[in-house]
């Protein structure tokens, strides 16, 4: 396809590494979670509310992205968006109270609202229609392989010192690193549209909003996305409280979840050739609801609960891909808006995904939170199913 950009040699690890930068931190908060209520004095399901506050700041950062995408140059927004994430690092491991750590660990998910979808967008600007899938399984796997790593880092790391060297020994340099690449890697212009002189601000929100197909994956997006956010935030507190497991022994099995994550990546791109985008999309947005169900509402023993847990995370990888792949193909004119309108709608989910989660643990335990959040799963592929198009033949 000739209308493709030419790409750097660093084009794809400056974009990975990016991508890569929203993962740690919210390991590190779920990793850490149990010792950082008790350093501030205050209980888990507290605490964890500071993620629902990035969530919810990131959804405002999501839809301001929507606009600004239409008009100024990408690589300065991704930039912007890595600037963010560093100063949220240095503030979180330096932070003085509760109260500081709520405010500045939202600067996260403003931050990652602008990387997320810059990264996805230089995707389908530097690889044709065909390859999509495969190169964004490969971008989001450099976020899992990041996670995947983090807790065993972290870990050693508070071993040896406390959990504020944790958030910022590991986070930090991997940002400051993606911030050098991004400068080098990318190219300078602006990659929206050949006629953007002609283009107004709220033509790309606009256009979004007026397809149905499009509106339907970003609601499946704020639903399916909500089962993947309470294992993210919950999940190390579940294992240290539910099975009584040292932090240690946690911060060795959190990276299982990530490397199935990444394996449903790096497979997704041979899936979608031999089945198809959407049916991809449908199958396992139910099944890693249904997954996420069984690990927190049946109460199994820590071993069958791994391996659910870990089937969850395969179909969360495969998810991933196609349905970020599924959404480039919505509104291709405005495909900038339209993966900033996905980040709003993962920010939206991650607000459910931690607040609901955090009022149904305080009130019901372990179980309501999967419940809830699982059948959110659920609806998101019933609508899936139903509402959303792609320009694949089985359609």
């Amino acid at each position: 396809m000739n209308d493709k950009e030419e790409r750097h040699p660093l084009s794809f690890p400056a974009l990975a590494l990016s991508m890569a930068t929203g993962g740690p931190p919210a390991i590190a908060l779920s990793l850490l979670l149990v010792d950082i209520s008790a350093s501030f004095n205050t209980s888990i399901g507290v605490m964890g509310q500071v993620s629902t506050v990035s969530s919810f700041m990131s959804i405002f950062m999501a839809l301001i992205m929507g606009v600004l995408s239409v008009k100024y140059c990408y690589k300065r927004l991704l930039l912007s968006g890595l600037m963010l994430i560093c100063v949220s690092m240095i503030g979180s491991g330096l932070s003085p109270s509760y109260q500081f750590m709520f405010v500045i660990y939202s600067l996260t998910g403003i931050g990652y609202s602008m990387v997320y979808p810059m990264t996805t967008t230089y995707i389908a600007r530097f690889y044709p229609v065909e390859k999509r899938t495969d190169a964004i399984g490969k971008l989001i796997a450099g976020r899992s392989i990041a996670s995947m790593i983090a807790p065993i880092i972290i870990g050693a790391v508070v071993s040896r010192s406390n959990w504020r060297w944790g958030f910022l020994g590991y986070s930090l340099p991997l940002v400051v690193l993606s911030i050098v690449l991004v400068f080098i890697g990318i190219p300078q212009a602006r990659l929206e549209s050949k006629t953007g002189g002609d283009i107004k601000f709220l033509d790309g929100l606009r256009n979004v909003a007026a397809n149905r197909s499009a509106t339907a994956c970003i609601i499946s997006g704020v639903l399916a996305i909500t089962p993947f956010t309470a294992i993210s935030v919950f999940n190390g507190s579940y294992l240290r409280q539910h099975f009584l497991l040292p932090m240690e022994t946690v911060s060795m099995l959190m990276p299982l979840y990530a490397v199935f994550v990444t394996i449903g990546l790096l497979t997704s791109g041979r899936l979608v050739s031999r089945l198809g985008l959407k049916r991809i999309v449908v199958f396992t947005t139910f099944f890693e609801a249904l997954a996420y169900l069984v690990y927190f509402a049946v109460g199994l023993p820590l071993i069958f609960a791994l391996v659910f847990s870990s089937f969850g995370a395969l179909m969360t990888g495969i998810r991933i891909s196609t349905s970020n792949s599924l959404n480039l193909e919505q509104v291709p004119r405005f495909r900038g808006t339209m993966m900033s309108m996905n980040a709003a709608a993962s920010g939206l989910g991650g607000v459910i995904g931690a607040s609901v989660g955090g009022y149904l643990l305080m009130q019901i335990g372990y179980w309501g939170l999967g419940l809830i959040v699982s059948l959110l799963g659920f609806v998101a592929t019933v609508i899936y199913h139903m509402k959303v198009k792609t320009h694949e033949s089985e359609m």
